[in-house]
């Protein structure tokens, strides 16, 4: 019987900046605010987000329109860009929106109850999943086989679904294979 992992589909794409194989990235809000608002700000980095704009116009990085909501919580540069930037937003459609049931089936204390709107997290992951891409987060495994008490991360339910997690922005940046 084969596994979730082995039984679903990547969708390898040619990149047109690198001209490898591989699958796209699906990315957290978390990972776009560290970019934009702590790291590497547009005025400093232009050349950075010249080259991630080309990977959105490629189809090569999206995220759940739930990212853009999130983003939406804070007026500032970051949601214009993003809302310039739309078509990088994907609506779910029926499997997705599964995944993410089963997601949080698995990991109910992946998303906080209390909160009013919808959180990204099992969105970006079901996202991925369906399309057997890559997730890129600035969150850090909360290592919950060795301390099942902690409330699970992306990093965490990737490993679970075995969806590759970059957690680690200078990772992504290598992969793509910039320099600056």
């Amino acid at each position: 019987m084969k596994t979730f992992a082995q039984s679903r589909t990547t969708y390898w794409r040619q990149s047109l900046t690198t001209g490898e194989l591989f699958p796209g990235y699906c990315t957290d809000t978390n990972a776009l605010i560290d970019l934009w608002r702590r790291k590497y700000a547009p005025d400093v980095f232009p050349s950075l987000w010249g080259k991630i704009e080309k990977l959105i116009s490629q189809g090569e990085l999206i995220a759940p329109r739930e990212v853009l909501n999130e983003l939406e919580k804070q007026d500032d540069e970051l949601l214009k860009w993003a809302k310039k930037h739309k078509k990088m937003f994907k609506d779910l459609d029926n499997e997705q929106q599964r995944q993410v049931r089963n997601i949080l089936k698995e990991f109910p204390r992946l998303v906080d109850e209390n909160k009013e709107t919808a959180e990204a997290d099992p969105f970006v992951i079901a996202l991925a999943i369906s399309k057997g891409w890559t997730v890129i987060t600035s969150e850090q495994p909360a290592n919950i086989e060795a301390n099942p008490s902690a409330r699970p991360k992306i990093p965490d339910v990737c490993g679970h679904y075995n969806v590759k997690c970059v957690y680690e922005l200078i990772e992504f940046f290598r992969e793509q294979k910039w320099k600056f």
